[in-house]
Formats: structure tokens, sequence, C-alpha cells
């Protein structure tokens, strides 16, 4: 894959090379402990009816972290906008967990560059403070805590489990194939570091999101999150108690988790236009 290098450090990515005039630009950034490899299914599901491009962000894939260390938050924008200023047009943008909180600060910085903005469980966290939601900060701060001492204790499989445990259901990690694992557990310093940045620095804050198509976007949220989880419960039942049970499930969910995401993303587009 192609690295583009800059000031802030480096960062490779995957392009679709679908570059017709008439194809709408679509930018993928995936979750914490994850590739651009997580977009496969929806790269292949839209074609060359888009032009998609997806880095692998700092510390992931091909990705290196830089030689003074984890970046700011600042610094990582700054990648992301190197590579935003190599596409042509208004760009749709789309996030994933902590992927979906560096598409909102993505947006932010370059609103005239950003055509629509969805997002799936983005890890704003500041958002749950300036919004009162002090349980809810409380609870993910003693997560990070503990994720932070695991990682200090160079207890990377144990971090590995917990935060699959958290975010996906207990013996997510277990499930995996082994080389899945030993990749997750290589990415939870990475992660460490993430949960610092967002939670010390309190990540994005609703103050600077007001110029943003929000009320849409979280609309399809409050489709989309309970639509996937219900999908993720119905191939878990199906595959309960069946042999390679972790193969399977991906094979069920992910033809029916992929409209939703072009839903959600069509969702944001014709609220940007004011369809």
């Amino acid at each position: 894959m192609p690295m583009l290098e800059t000031a802030a450090g480096r960062l490779s990515w995957f392009d679709n090379g679908c570059v017709e005039d008439n194809a709408p630009r679509l930018m993928l950034l995936h979750s914490g402990a994850a590739s651009h490899r997580q977009w496969r299914p929806l790269i292949a599901a839209l074609g060359c009816g888009w032009h998609i491009v997806t880095p692998d962000l700092v510390g992931h894939g091909e990705t290196p972290m830089p030689d003074h260390g984890r970046p700011t938050l600042e610094e990582e924008i700054a990648l992301l906008t190197a590579l935003l200023e190599r596409m042509e047009g208004p760009v749709h943008l789309v996030g994933h967990s902590y992927g979906g909180a560096m598409a909102l600060e993505l947006a932010r910085h370059q609103p005239r560059r950003i055509a629509s903005l969805a997002m799936y469980e983005p890890v704003a966290f500041g958002l749950l403070r300036d919004s009162s939601q002090y349980d809810a900060w409380h609870e993910i701060a003693l997560v990070a805590q503990r994720h932070i001492e695991l990682v200090a204790n160079s207890d990377a499989r144990a971090a590995a489990v917990a935060f699959l445990d958290y975010w996906v259901g207990p013996g997510a990690l277990q499930a995996m194939p082994e080389h899945m694992q030993a990749y997750v557990a290589s990415c939870m310093s990475t992660v460490a570091s993430q949960f610092r940045e967002l939670l010390q620095a309190g990540g994005t804050r609703a103050a600077g999101l007001k110029s943003l198509a929000m009320p849409v976007l979280l609309l399809a949220l409050l489709l989309g999150t309970p639509s996937l989880s219900l999908i993720g419960a119905i191939g878990a039942a199906l595959t309960l108690g069946a042999r390679r049970g972790a193969v399977l499930v991906p094979l069920i969910t992910l033809p029916l988790v992929i409209p939703v995401l072009i839903f959600g993303v069509g969702a944001v587009e014709a609220a940007t236009y004011g369809l």
C-alpha cells in the first residue's frame, strides 16, 4: 500500500482505484485494534460506484508509530487532513469507534471538504461529560484506567481480553483465530494511548460540533445501533453450539450489516443536501 510522508508522521492507506469523475468520494476510518481490512466487505459491496480511500490509523496495520512516540490528537488529524487533500471534491466520511471519533474531529477541522458524516459508536468521550452523563463518563474512565494499568504491566494479552470483553462481549478474543488474537494484543499499547488522549484532553467537545449535521446523524445512530446489535444476536443464536461458530458468525451477519451502514451514509448525505 502507498505510504504518505508528512511532518506529522507516516500514514499507509488503501485506494480502490475507482477514480471516475462522477464517482463520489468516500473515506473510511476503522476502529481501534483493527485496520483498513475492517472495511473489505463494504468496499466489495460498493464496487467501483465509489472512489474509496481507507487508511491504517497510526499504530495499526502498516502505519507505524512516529519516532517520537504516540502522536497527539492534533497530529493524527493533520495526517488525515493530508490524506483528505489528495482526494478531489467533497468527501463522504464514515468512521467506527475510534475512527468515528477521528471522523468527528476531521469534519470539525475540514467542514467544507466533508459532504456527509456517518459514524457507528464513536468514542467521543468528551461528549459524555458535556451532556452531564457522569455515570457513563466514570464507567469508561474506569475501563480506560484498568486497560492502561494492564499495558503498563506488560500484560497485553489480558488487556486485549478485557478490551474485547467490554466492547464486543465475553470470550470475543478467544473466539478469534490465533493470528488475529496476536494482532489485537499488539495494538493494546496504541489503544492505551488513545484512551489517554480522549479522556485527558477531553476529545471532541459539544461546542465544536454546532456547524455539523448532527440531528440526522444522531437519528441514523439511534436506528443503526439496535439494528446492528440485533443482527449480531441473531448470528450468535444461529451458530450457538456449532463447530467453528466464530467463522460462521461474520459470514451470516456481514451481508445484513452492510445495508445498515450504507443506509447511514445515505441518510446523512440526504440531510446534507436538504433532501
